[in-house]
């Protein structure tokens, strides 16, 4: 009896083993639905996260698509484009300006010629087929104590000009100026070509342009700094400065330092010469033969040399020649040296211009007897600008006249200019000049000036 009972407590105790290690395995089986319900619940978390994110770039994307959808495509430049937008460019660019640098300045000069592009985008450029067309109008109040000057005491509508200006081809660009004087016909002042494709560092001109002597006479009126020519200028070249119908040629020449030098050499028409009607047509009575003497020759070198970032000088030497077989032979020789400080961190609101010109005039005299006249004669002046509009400048001029023994004149000018835009500027100033030109050699003159442009106008020699 005993036996047996042992017997059933070892079953009981057996069956009570085997199911404390079943347990786990039923805790396993019966928690692994509730532990994957968790898992699911955070990727669940997750992929929404994922799906907003997506949803708000899909949006954005969207948004991008729309503005785009209202913009032309970019095109996509192939060689030969990028070929024509450059000969286009270059045909665009005005003619090389003193004292600026251009690429090459130190290449190579025997540099093989630059071939032109060709092509439909030529003919796509608006300039070509429409010019650039621009109006100079310039009003002037002379008052003096001196009767002896012209248009002294009144208003004058002292000159208007029109200007033409486009490329003419890949190779070429051309200039035009009409100008309109009071009481006077219309007349071309300049009128011209420029080929800017030349090999070997050269450009050239060919038409009716200001000949290259010097700074100030390759200015139109409206771009000088005082209302009128320095007294040195209009004795040896007039009131209108130094033009003629030629051709010219410049060199920019290359150099181990890699510098600016510009050399200029040009043949015009005799120095005053007018052609009557047109040429060609016959003649009562047969004309002179023209040679090689009766032209004007003009020469001119410059040199451009930065001091430092603000201050630069520019030098440059003139020469000029007219021995017709018939008149007077003439030589002058001039020289100019302009300093410029324009400090970088004023923006150009503060700035300091100092130019100074001599001339020195040679003339031989046939007719009537042999005479000989040396003169010589010269001007100077300083421009500091005083803020965004406003300038203020002194010049001072002294020269002898030429063609004459012992005739002087000299002056000084003070003046002011404002000029709220670049398209217009007033300026008042006060001259004081004692010649032996005048009955009463001394005179105080008054000017006031208003000059303005519309359109668009190339900027002139810096």
């Amino acid at each position: 009896m005993a036996s047996r009972s042992i017997a059933t407590r070892l079953a009981f105790e057996k069956r009570r083993l085997w199911h404390l290690r079943l347990l786990p395995v039923v805790a396993l089986v019966a928690l692994a639905p509730i532990a994957a319900a968790a898992n699911e619940t955070q990727e669940i978390r997750e992929l929404r996260k994922e799906v907003g994110e997506l949803r708000d770039a899909v949006r954005e994307l969207k948004g991008q698509l729309r503005q785009l959808k209202g913009q032309p495509p970019a095109p996509v430049a192939t060689t030969e484009q990028e070929k024509e937008l450059e000969a286009e460019i270059r045909a665009a660019m005005p003619p090389l300006a003193p004292g600026t640098l251009a690429p090459g300045v130190g290449a190579v000069a025997a540099a093989p010629p630059v071939q032109p592009a060709v092509g439909a985008g030529i003919g796509k450029s608006s300039s070509i087929l429409n010019p650039d067309i621009s109006f100079n109008g310039d009003f002037t109040f002379l008052g003096t104590d001196n009767r002896q000057l012209n248009k002294a005491n009144r208003f004058s509508f002292r000159e208007a000009e029109v200007g033409f200006q486009a490329p003419i081809d890949p190779y070429a660009r051309a200039d035009a100026f009409i100008t309109f004087d009071e009481g006077e016909s219309p007349g071309v002042e300049e009128a011209y070509a420029t080929f800017l494709t030349l090999p070997y560092n050269l450009q050239a001109r060919i038409g009716k342009f200001r000949l290259s002597f010097g700074k100030n006479n390759l200015l139109h009126r409206h771009a000088l700094s005082q209302t009128d020519r320095p007294l040195a200028e209009v004795a040896n070249f007039g009131e209108e400065g130094l033009s003629g119908t030629g051709i010219g040629v410049s060199y920019l020449v290359p150099n181990p330092w890699d510098q600016y030098v510009l050399v200029t050499g040009e043949v015009a028409n005799g120095l005053g010469e007018e052609l009557e009607g047109a040429q060609g047509i016959p003649l009562e009575r047969p004309a002179p033969g023209r040679s090689l003497d009766d032209f004007v020759y003009v020469g001119h070198a410059q040199s451009f040399f930065d001091l430092n970032a603000n201050n630069n000088i520019e030098v440059g030497g003139s020469f000029l020649a007219n021995e017709p077989r018939s008149g007077t032979d003439t030589r002058v020789y001039g020289v100019d040296l302009t300093y410029r400080w324009r400090p970088l961190a004023q923006q150009g609101y503060r700035q300091f211009l100092w130019r100074s010109e001599g001339y020195f005039t040679h003339q031989d005299t046939h007719a009537a007897g042999r005479s000989v006249f040396d003169t010589s004669g010269g001007y100077t002046y300083g421009e500091y600008r005083l803020g965004q509009t406003q300038w203020v400048g002194t010049r001072v001029d002294w020269t002898e006249i030429p063609g004459t023994s012992g005739k002087k004149e000299w002056g000084v000018y003070p003046y002011f200019t404002f000029s709220p835009l670049e398209f217009g500027y007033f300026r008042v100033g006060y001259e004081y000049v004692r010649s032996d030109r005048l009955n009463d050699k001394d005179s105080h003159r008054v000017w006031l000036q208003y000059n303005f442009s519309i359109g668009p106008h190339a900027a002139h020699a810096f």
